[in-house]
């Protein structure tokens, strides 16, 4: 396992957003915009992705005679819980929720199931950089064995869960999403509500490039087939919507689909930006498919900063440059739409008024 030198730095400061918003008012007074005028480099996504290469060998798990070291996915509740999916040197792979603040902790394989073992403090050694927990299976007194960086508990949660699965057919790629712990989600239940909602982080991109790579020239869509809750890592987010839109993709949400916050920036990256509405019905926003909020970091909201902030500059330049002359509004009616800790979701008169959604079916 690498040492962790960057990870710290590594994480997003700032928690951004997507989109949404129901506008009030009618008055012209003229509004400052934030300036489309950040460079997005080449150079500055090689360092974003080199700080983030510690998070793949952040967590080992060793468990039935096998050591497994790869983080593929992860999806974190601060410092709460952690759920990993790791891989072996043969690609097998398995997934395990580590709880910070109960009993149990899980492992969960299709060939296994659900495992459960006693991950308590006295089953832990904690030291300065690294937490060692040694404990048993409760049923079959396997041994298990999970070593993690302390700093990384809480920074692999930036990584993603969204898988990205691409199929070929008459020349044309569909890249459809899906969340990488339904199973597990399914047998612990770690949330309340009834969507398993995936984040998007580097994984993200990674794939997403994999793909764009094998399949250069041809055309393509991303269908957002699960629910995307938003994004771990604004950072590389944005990146990846930048690829979206550089390689001319459509997007579109299916009746089964759902973006919020980040995931609803990926959409915006579309050439052509689809809505399969899950009813159809007009008020499509109760179907709550597509949704927006403000960002917020440390106590604070998006409006307290100024519009000269690099964050803002970021998010202006990349809403201008995947949607053209409406995309610095668009930006700003999310800054509006609801708090941080909010949700709006995206109505027929706001998509007319940005020309948003391209395409409703």
């Amino acid at each position: 396992m690498k040492q962790y030198r960057n990870l710290l730095l590594a994480l997003p400061l700032i928690v951004l957003a997507g989109c949404n918003s129901s506008s009030s008012g009618t008055h012209k007074a003229k509004v400052a915009k934030p300036a489309a005028d950040y460079k997005f480099t080449e150079s500055a996504l090689d360092e974003i992705i080199e700080d983030r290469e510690d998070y793949f060998e952040g967590m080992r798990l060793t468990y039935d005679g096998k050591s497994y070291e790869q983080v593929q996915y992860a999806e974190g509740f601060g410092d709460i819980l952690l759920i990993t999916r790791l891989a072996d040197v043969h690609g097998q792979t398995i997934d395990v929720a580590v709880y910070n603040d109960r009993r149990s902790c899980y492992i969960y394989s299709p060939t296994t199931l659900l495992q459960t073992f006693d991950c308590r403090a006295n089953k832990r050694t904690v030291g300065k950089d690294q937490t060692l927990i040694q404990s048993e299976i409760d049923d079959s007194r396997e041994e298990v064995t999970i070593e993690f960086y302390n700093e990384a508990f809480e920074a692999l949660g930036s990584m993603g869960s969204t898988i990205l699965t691409a199929s070929d057919v008459d020349g044309k790629v569909n890249i459809v999403t899906s969340f990488a712990f339904d199973d597990i989600y399914r047998e612990i239940d770690p949330v309340d509500g009834p969507r398993n909602e995936s984040t998007l982080g580097v994984t993200t991109f990674l794939q997403l490039k994999d793909i764009v790579d094998k399949h250069v020239g041809q055309e393509m869509t991303m269908k957002f087939n699960s629910h995307i809750g938003g994004s771990g890592d604004d950072d590389i987010n944005m990146y990846t919507g930048l690829l979206i839109h550089k390689t001319k993709m459509h997007t579109v949400v299916t009746p089964n689909g759902s973006v919020f916050s980040g995931g609803t920036d990926l959409f915006a990256a579309g050439q052509t930006r689809t809505l399969q509405r899950a009813k159809k019905i007009d008020n499509f926003e109760t179907l709550k498919q597509i949704g927006v909020h403000s960002w917020g970091t440390e106590g604070k909201t998006a409006k307290d900063f100024p519009y000269t902030d690099e964050s803002h500059r970021k998010q202006a330049t990349y809403f201008n440059t995947v949607m053209g002359d409406k995309g610095i509004d668009f930006y700003l009616f999310t800054l509006d739409s609801a708090p941080f800790k909010g949700q709006h979701w995206v109505t027929k008169a706001d998509s007319d008024k940005y020309q948003f959604i391209t395409h409703i079916e």
